[in-house]
């Protein structure tokens, strides 16, 4: 897809372990709703109705159990409010349901300019996910910047040319792997500084 430039900046978080930070086990998960490889929303997609929605509602229980004992990352919401008072539009691209999504930044404290979930039906790490956010904060990548906390963000991320992909982990092998094109930081607090420089 070719983007057209824009004045519009923006920044485009993950949500579960970036702005919410919850205690998931994703292998448990997988495990209990016969994931056995690859991605848990691909594989129910792939289920025949009746079972599709019966896995979707075993999926969102147990995110529910999970988040609601979740707490937003430590200076989120101050940082957020620091960004749009700068001119930076904001979204939201996770791969959770829309009603826990609504929860969870309800959590945050914090109104964001775009919001994609599950329920639109686009997911990470496809394109697809990342143009919809893209066309609802109406910017490019070039003019936006990525926030997330793992591979999958990554991986989400890396086929747009963003003027800066962070990644929230402090995971060596990782940060070895992509240190050429992601910046990584230990906490969240550590992103507006590197946002900042961005002219």
């Amino acid at each position: 897809m070719s983007w057209t430039t824009s004045s519009r900046r923006a920044v485009i978080f993950d949500m579960d372990g970036t702005l919410f930070i919850s205690p998931f086990n994703w292998e448990s998960i997988k495990k209990r709703l016969g994931v056995k490889n690859g991605l848990i929303l691909d594989h129910l997609r792939s289920l025949r109705p009746r079972e599709q929605r019966r896995k979707f509602e075993m999926l969102e229980r147990m995110e529910r159990e999970v988040v609601e004992r979740g707490k937003p990352a430590p200076g989120a919401k101050e940082i957020l409010e620091a960004l749009k008072r700068r001119g930076w539009r904001l979204g939201v691209l996770t791969n959770n349901s829309r009603p826990l999504t609504s929860w969870i930044l309800s959590r945050v404290g914090f109104n964001f300019d775009a919001v994609v979930t599950r329920d639109d039906g686009v997911w990470k790490p496809y394109p697809q996910s990342v143009e919809k956010i893209l066309n609802l904060l109406g910017t490019s990548p070039r003019e936006s910047v990525y926030v997330g906390d793992n591979l999958l963000d990554i991986k989400t991320a890396l086929p747009f040319p963003f003027r800066r992909i962070i990644i929230i982990n402090s995971d060596p092998h990782l940060r070895a792997k992509f240190r050429d094109r992601v910046d990584f930081v230990d906490q969240f607090d550590e992103i507006l500084g590197l946002i900042l420089e961005i002219k």
